[in-house]
């Protein structure tokens, strides 16, 4: 016969017997967006950048769900918390924005037809480099593991694909032990599967220069030469 787990607590909770070690301060997710399982096993926080803050197992989990099932409850509220993190995003208002970085100033000089070409291979170049990075995230999964060993998950393009966690460990460890791996390996995935500098677009020396040029018309024109 398989492996037989008990859900009861008639002979004491295992988290109560042993000694408790010092616990890391719990973040601030007063203000969190909240995703959970179907079952409410477990409740995932991120915040608006869908960035993961806190892992919370019900109390008594081990009573509505198998330890070998745990993985797709904790998959389902990831999941769960990361859609409303993209639908308050689509919503965000244009004001509500984060500025974009502060372009280069220049000094008016004349721009020679030799310069204009340089400038404009290093953005075709630095653009074709940040085409690959984008398609390196969204063509492949990414894998992480919790330092501990116990969880382990897979993920793409910002979506948790699986989490597994051993569950012979997963009945004996106390909750904020799992919450705490579970947590790593939920936080590596999200920074792996959907980098922040990528999210934020393009950008480099060149694409700075050329988009300060075409935000000023007049200017771009003179610097040409075809404007006195």
């Amino acid at each position: 016969m398989g492996e037989t787990f008990d859900f009861g607590f008639e002979e004491g909770d295992e988290e109560d017997r042993r000694p408790r070690g010092k616990r890391e301060p719990a973040p601030d997710v007063a203000d969190g967006l909240r995703g959970r399982d179907s079952g409410g096993v477990v409740t995932v926080t991120v915040d608006d950048s869908a960035d993961v803050l806190a892992v919370a197992l019900a109390a008594r989990w081990k009573q509505a769900v198998d330890p070998r099932s745990l993985g797709s409850a904790v998959t389902a509220a990831v999941n769960a918390a990361t859609m409303q993190a993209l639908a308050k995003q689509v919503e965000r208002p244009v004001a509500d924005e984060p500025p974009v970085s502060p372009v280069p100033r220049h000094d008016g000089s004349r721009i020679t037809p030799a310069e204009a070409t340089r400038l404009m291979d290093a953005v075709t170049a630095d653009l074709e480099r940040f085409k690959r990075q984008v398609a390196e995230v969204v063509d492949r999964s990414v894998t992480a593991g919790s330092r501990g060993g116990h969880v382990r998950g897979t993920a793409q393009r910002g979506q948790v694909l699986d989490i597994a966690v051993d569950p012979t460990w997963a009945h004996t460890a106390r909750t904020s032990e799992l919450e705490q791996e579970l947590l790593e390996v939920l936080r590596a995935l999200r920074a792996r599967s959907a980098p922040a500098d990528l999210a934020q677009g393009p950008h480099s020396p060149a694409i700075a220069e050329l988009m300060a040029l075409v935000s000023d018309p007049n200017t771009l024109l003179r610097r040409v030469g075809l404007l006195p």
